[in-house]
This record gives C-alpha cells, structure tokens and sequence, in this order.
C-alpha cells in the first residue's frame, strides 16, 4: 500500500467550477453555500484562495480560505473531505499542512455550528466530532459566539501570536465585510457575548 502524500494546491476559478464545485454544491447545504458569482468575485480581487487537497495526485478534498489583510488572520470558509476519503486522516493532515503555510500570519479562524443546536441528534453528533477535531489540532474557542445569517456558530481560533479576542473579530468581521458587503454583514451578524 502507497504511503499518504498530501498536498494542497491553490487553484484557479475555473478549475474549482470544472473539478470542486460538483462536489461543494453535493457536500454543503443550499443554506451553508455562498453563490458562485461571490467566490469568483473574491478570488478575482485575491482576497480568497481555492485550494484542493490531493494524496498520491487523487482529489481527496478542497479548502476555500478568504484573507484581506496582509498577515492577518485568514478565515477557513469551507473545509471538506470528499465522503469516501473521511476518517482516513487526510482532514488532519491537510488541516496541519495549511497552518504550516500560514504560519507567516495571525492565524486561521473558523466557525462551527453550535453544538446541541442542530436539527436532530445525528447533526448534533457531528457537530460535536466537529469541535472536537478542530479542538485536537490546537484551534481555541474563542469566549462568545456569532450569529450569521440566522445560524448560531462558535469560533475557534488557531492563533500564531497571544490571542487578542476583539481584534480578531474586528479582522474577521474586516473579511466578512469585505467579501459579503458591509451592509449584508450589518444586517445579518452579530456577536453573541457568553454569559458562561
């Protein structure tokens, strides 16, 4: 058997239209899913990276990260493993090759949906698994959570300097703003404070 070779490639628009966007439209809920006209604008301006994730020269996976600021923090819009490629370990490894690459900047954050929140115990489970592996590769939650487009999520955080919670909303709402317009962002998110 092959040893794993993991590798992340940035690609172009129109390869993610031809090769990942099938699979994106497959794996990501219509509700979770930004238009295609959005991802291609913010590529177009370089503010967002389509990376796919290959082992042995085979699609296992794709990453979209969006970035406006020069060593900010870039956010992980959407991560996935193609389903016949999970729990193999190619989602770690990616995970890890891509934090080795943005080790130059603030950091990476994410958003998960809130556990206990879903819509039934099986989304929940997932939910769950979810924070947990991002939690095994070193991201932190951050101390409040967001409400997006009427969906409650927690933030992680994997930082590469001491972790300054207000700034690191100010870039990522910087990114949100940017990519999805500030008046869209205005009207649609809001920064719940925990009261844990």
């Amino acid at each position: 058997m092959k040893e794993d070779k993991i590798n992340l490639v940035c690609i172009d628009i129109e390869e993610f239209k031809e090769e990942i966007y099938p699979y994106y439209l497959k794996i990501f809920p219509e509700d979770e899913r930004k238009p295609i006209n959005l991802i291609e604008t913010s590529w177009r301006k370089k503010y967002t990276k389509i990376i796919k994730i290959v082992n042995q020269n085979v699609l296992v996976g794709f990453m979209i990260l969006n970035k406006v600021k020069e060593k900010g923090y870039a956010g992980l819009d959407y991560f996935a493993i193609l389903s016949e490629y999970r729990n193999k370990g190619f989602g770690s490894k990616a995970l890890k090759i891509l934090i080795d690459m943005e080790k130059e900047n603030n950091g990476i954050f994410i958003e998960i949906e809130k556990v206990g929140l879903g819509k039934d115990e099986k989304e929940n489970i997932i939910r769950e698994k979810r924070k947990a592996f991002y939690e095994k590769i070193g991201f932190r939650k951050l101390n409040f959570d967001l409400e997006l487009f009427q969906v409650i999520y927690i933030p992680y955080v994997f930082s590469n300097i001491p972790i300054d919670e207000e700034k690191v909303m100010k870039e990522i709402f910087d990114i949100y703003e940017t990519i999805v317009g500030k008046e869209k962002i205005r009207i649609n998110c809001k920064v719940i404070k925990n009261l844990e």
